[in-house]
């Protein structure tokens, strides 16, 4: 899938087109920063201008191209302060939606740390950094302000404050050289905001912190270092960059620092806005992960549509189940064994994933093939899996397809006696070596959880099996313990796991702990 995603913001517009990789991976495809500035005039008028949403307008005309061009399936556009501060938002909302098909959502403060936040943890795990205790989004119109306390319930103090680099520029005129006086003004407006979000007292170290959006990024080019895959810069650094920053026209910073013109106007602001922040919340360190709002955009849909696809996936299992109940019942097969054995396997299928490696769309397949691994018994007990395997093969289930058909067959064939060989079971061989590696790690589970119910009087209640090394500790929980020892079928069950993954097997049997019945 191909996703899109825009963020409107104060000083820019900003889109990315990405596509699904790998499961839950983001591959970008393309990107780009239109200098619109939504928050001209809205902090101190109220309103956008004609120009402004003619701008808006055009920019986003170029972003439908852009998604057209990609193939997006599916995209999320919203935008933050300066829509929200502006009375004739409706007008640029539906501009937008009938002259280029697309649909601006506008979210408050708090949406919009969500989804910061979201992009923020995300790239500090990516990173092995611890989770970060404070992060502070500087845009255009607003700072968002986020702080974490593991013990708090819910954990994470949110707010949004109205200490934009735009909105102080235009409300305090500071289009140029900001001389001390108006800095000292800028900081006494940021602390007071700050204070009161601290409840007037000064926070505790909340490192590592993180620092978001285009005023973070260019700070950190021009100040800082790199370090572990993050940028980062010093509230000291910064103190010590103010004087230059500041004393410095736009133009001159265009020139010295290698900046465009609408950063170079706001950047001596955002500046003075992080020194400040550093001091209130006792930050010494910003670490800058390069993600924002964007960012929590593509990783919202990104979970979407695995949430999606996990529904999809349960309910066209539990439709395949009941096609594999429905035949077993047709041909009259008692399938109360099947039944025991299906749950066994499947919970050996959730808890040994890191051995057998097996993709969660095979584990509706290895449970078919536990329901119905007897089946053939309604021919003859005597080579009841090879009239199991006939029986799968050639018989009505809807929803089973080949070549996963073959495949459910395949394991049927050979759940009991000789382990898979495909010069032995012939089936085998209308399947490509991958599939035959499926079937063989299949089988195995399977055979493992059959033998844990040879007498077919559904005893045992629930299984734990922890790795250890290279030994797979199986602890069973049973409504009435044995005498003593391993079951003898249960020695014969885990010789094709051993063969299969190279892992010695260990069971344990339990007393009436009923508890356990959950874990099926």
């Amino acid at each position: 899938m191909t996703i899109g995603a825009i963020d409107a913001g104060s000083n820019a517009i900003r889109v990315v087109v990405a596509r699904l990789v790998q499961g839950s991976q983001i591959e970008r495809v393309a990107a780009e920063r239109v200098p619109v500035r939504l928050g001209r005039g809205a902090y101190t008028k109220g309103e956008l201008d004609s120009a402004t949403l003619d701008a808006a307008v055009e920019a986003f005309r170029r972003f439908r191209e852009l998604f057209d061009k990609h193939g997006v399936d599916r995209y999320r556009a919203v935008a933050t302060s300066a829509v929200r501060n502006v009375h004739n938002r409706d007008i640029l909302l539906h501009r937008l939606f009938h002259e280029t098909q697309i649909e601006l959502e506008v979210i408050d403060g708090e949406e919009e740390a969500r989804l910061i936040r979201n992009a923020v943890r995300r790239a500090f795990g990516q990173y092995d950094y611890d989770p970060p205790g404070a992060i502070l989004d500087l845009g255009g119109g607003s700072l968002e302000v986020m702080t974490r306390s593991p013990e708090a319930t819910p954990p994470w103090k949110v707010g949004s404050l109205r200490i934009g680099t735009v909105r102080l520029m235009e409300t305090f005129g500071l289009d140029g050289a900001i001389g001390s006086g108006e800095a000292a003004m800028v900081r006494r407006y940021v602390s007071t905001a700050l204070r009161s979000f601290i409840d007037g007292n000064k926070a505790e170290a909340s490192e590592p912190a993180a620092a978001c959006g285009g005023n973070a990024e260019a700070l950190a080019k021009l100040l800082g270092s790199r370090s572990n895959g993050f940028m980062k810069f010093t509230i000291a650094d910064v103190e010590h960059a103010l004087p230059t920053i500041l004393n410095a026209t736009v133009e001159q910073r265009m020139e010295r620092f290698e900046v465009r013109r609408d950063r170079a106007e706001v950047m001596g602001i955002a500046a003075l806005v992080f020194a400040t922040a550093g001091l209130e919340l006792g930050i010494k360190e910003l670490l800058v992960p390069g993600v924002g709002v964007r960012d929590g955009l593509l990783l919202e849909m990104v979970e979407a549509r695995a949430e999606e696809q996990t529904h999809a996936r349960a309910a066209r299992a539990e439709t395949l189940l009941a096609s594999a109940r429905t035949f077993a019942s047709r041909v009259g097969h008692d399938a109360t064994h099947g039944e025991q054995v299906r749950k066994l396997a499947g919970s050996l299928f959730e808890q040994l994933r890191d051995i057998h490696g097996l993709a969660d769309e095979t584990r509706p397949l290895l449970e078919v093939a536990a329901l119905l691994h007897d089946v053939g018994e309604v021919i003859h007990g005597r080579s009841h899996h090879k009239h199991g395997e006939y029986m799968v093969r050639w018989g009505r289930i809807p929803g089973l397809e080949s070549p996963q058909r073959e495949m459910v067959a395949a394991i049927i064939r050979t759940h009991r006696k000789s382990l898979p060989n495909p010069k032995k079971h012939l089936i085998l061989n209308e399947l490509n070596e991958e599939q035959q590696a499926v079937v063989r790690k299949m089988g195995a589970l399977l055979r493992l959880a059959d033998a844990f119910d040879t007498d077919h009087r559904q005893e045992v209640l629930g299984v734990v099996a922890k790795r250890l090394r290279n030994t797979v500790a199986l602890s069973l929980t049973v409504a009435e313990p044995p005498d003593e020892g391993e079951p003898v079928e249960l020695r014969k069950g885990k010789d094709a796991f051993e063969l299969e993954f190279g892992i010695e097997v260990t069971a344990s049997i339990g007393g009436r702990a009923l508890a356990e019945v959950a874990i099926l």
